[in-house]
């Protein structure tokens, strides 16, 4: 169907603003195109609204919460949820000929100093800007069909040098887009005084289908990402045989949250962004990397930003191929390959969950970060032991992409099932029965041993290490919440001079300690109304069985093969 035939759904932002000429909110005026509300009756969900929407009015009022028409007069909406916390669903009282027009307001989310588990999707302010997915602001409308979709930006109070972005192109002109309607949602938004790369003072001097974008100054750190950014992009589209263009566009978006404890990325549609707080020098640069090369790979493979599930297979493919494409492609040098490849190893064998069945984490990942973090650590390890074997089996120089992974990718792009039983299949030619195997030992939790040797890369070998198992001392949830509980009497926190129910002022990331084996733990908390600092090493006194890799000549010749789980 022409795109002039199709169904048009119209967004309209326009930012709000303080005194201080800070953007504080969005008017958004939506228009639901006629096929999808003419013949509705009376009572039909129309629009589904998320909580962070539903969050952001303080009040019932009708003007706060949003007015909808049509063409014959004002709609009486109702809000109402089916589900206990989940969306809030806006329903007209009367059928409704041709088109709905829905007009409401959004607020940032406004965080604390720990923030939240699901604020990455949120509307936030940054240094008198506004970004966020369309998740938190946007209403989706119910049909899933293929429409024309078109975003304006209205930026006639805006100060002098607003700039709008929208995932799929610069205001403020109308962009156009067609897809279903949940590419609203799964796209990113940004408003304010935006700098971009490529910088320009004009929006139509920027590329039409790629920009990198953030408020202020970028901390040095992820400047150097900035500036390899784009080059890297085109060559993860080139592994995917995906080049991008106007119709097929990237953009990477930066956040700076301040004092609000944050560092990684959320992945949307055709764009990313990337969250930052002011421990934000914690992060080297391989960190950095890896986290971007991660998170571009899940444009291609990863879930919807809206999908809760947890792809475990997705996980493992993007850290693998967080560790190769980098190196690969010339962007930093093989040192870049042991670090991440050392890192992978410690996160997985490590881990205090180590031997738990898969199933069983599934459940414990929603309030257990071990859970979680031992999903995505196992996947790797499944991943690329599977390609380690691959590569002795095959002619063949890179097997599981050629054969799986790039395959899997173009499953996903066509709407077809892609997920690992799709994987085995298209493994087994080459690996038989074996690759069942692997699945089901993994699925139980039967450790993963590496081959000594990496078939292809002949100056590198595994070596077995003993290394003390990731313990934090204390319910991990204590850091979110402030205050420290389940403290472990005789762990390593405990001996440094914490106790059950400080009260915990600041924190260093947990993430680095996840990530960096030598990596301390520093706190501040309140102790019987003295504060204090902390430091320690949050690993366990037990040691488990751990590989690293090392280039050949610098491995004593006399450590013995790995041969044990």
């Amino acid at each position: 169907m022409p795109g002039s035939e199709l169904p048009t759904i119209k967004v309209l932002i326009t930012p709000e603003y303080s005194l201080a000429q800070h953007v504080t909110g969005l008017l958004v005026d939506l228009t639901v195109p006629s096929d999808q509300v003419r013949q509705l009756p009376e009572y039909s969900e129309l629009l589904s609204f998320t909580n962070s929407f539903s969050a952001s009015s303080d009040s019932d009022e009708e003007e706060d919460t949003g007015q909808a028409f049509d063409t014959l007069a004002q709609l009486l909406i109702l809000a109402k949820s089916r589900f206990e916390n989940s969306n809030i669903e806006w329903v007209e009282g009367r059928s409704t000929p041709e088109y709905m027009r829905l007009i409401c307001r959004a607020s940032p989310l406004e965080l604390d100093q720990k923030g939240t588990r699901e604020s990455a999707v949120d509307l936030r302010c940054d240094q008198g800007g506004l970004l966020g997915s369309g998740i938190a602001f946007i209403p989706l409308p119910a049909s899933e069909e293929i429409c024309r979709i078109v975003v304006a930006w209205d930026l006639s109070k805006a100060p002098s040098g607003t700039r709008a972005v929208w995932t799929f192109g610069e205001g403020p002109d109308p962009v156009e887009m067609t897809g279903p309607s949940s590419i609203l949602c799964e796209s990113v938004y940004m408003v304010g005084k935006i700098q971009s790369n490529p910088s320009a003072a004009l929006p139509w001097t920027l590329p039409d289908y790629y920009g990198f974008y953030w408020f202020g100054d970028l901390p040095p750190n992820i400047q150097a990402i900035r500036d390899i950014h784009y080059e890297f992009l085109l060559k993860v589209s080139e592994f995917f045989q995906d080049p991008p263009s106007a119709s097929n566009p990237y953009r990477a978006f930066v956040r700076n949250n301040g004092a609000v404890m944050s560092f990684g990325g959320t992945g949307f549609t055709r764009s990313h962004i990337f969250d930052y707080d002011d421990q934000i020098a914690q992060a080297h640069d391989y960190d950095l990397v890896r986290r971007m090369s991660y998170e571009m790979v899940h444009n291609w493979l990863g879930p919807p930003s809206t999908d809760d599930t947890i792809d475990w297979l997705y996980e493992g493919i993007s850290n693998l191929l967080s560790l190769y494409l980098p190196s690969r492609n010339g962007f930093r040098t093989d040192d870049y390959f042991t670090s991440t490849f050392n890192t992978l190893c410690m996160k997985y064998y490590t881990n205090p969950l180590l031997r738990v069945p898969l199933a069983d984490l599934m459940i414990l990942a929603p309030t257990n970060d071990y859970a979680k973090e031992m999903i995505a650590a196992r996947a790797w390890a499944f991943v690329a032991g599977t390609d380690f074997r691959a590569r002795e089996l095959s002619e063949l120089k890179r097997p599981v992409e050629d054969l799986s992974i790039k395959v899997l990718a173009k499953k996903r792009a066509r709407g077809e099932e892609h997920g690992i039983w799709e994987w085995m299949d298209l493994l087994h030619p080459l690996m038989g029965e074996e690759v069942v195997g692997r699945y089901k030992s993994m699925l139980g939790g039967s450790v993963i041993l590496l081959p000594v040797e990496i078939s292809d890369v002949k100056s590198y070998r595994l070596r077995p290490v003993q290394q003390e198992v990731l313990d934090f001392g204390m319910d991990r949830e204590s850091f979110e919440k402030g205050m420290i509980s389940g403290l472990k009497l005789g762990g390593r926190a405990a001996n440094a001079g914490l106790r059950e129910g400080d009260k915990i002022i600041w924190s260093s990331h947990l993430w680095k300690c996840v990530d960096d084996f030598q990596a301390h733990m520093e706190l501040v908390v309140r102790s019987g109304g003295v504060e204090k600092r902390v430091r320690y090493w949050p690993r366990s006194f037990a040691k488990v069985d751990s590989w690293q890799i090392v280039k050949v000549e610098d491995q004593d010749v006399s450590t013995p093969p790995v041969g044990g789980g």
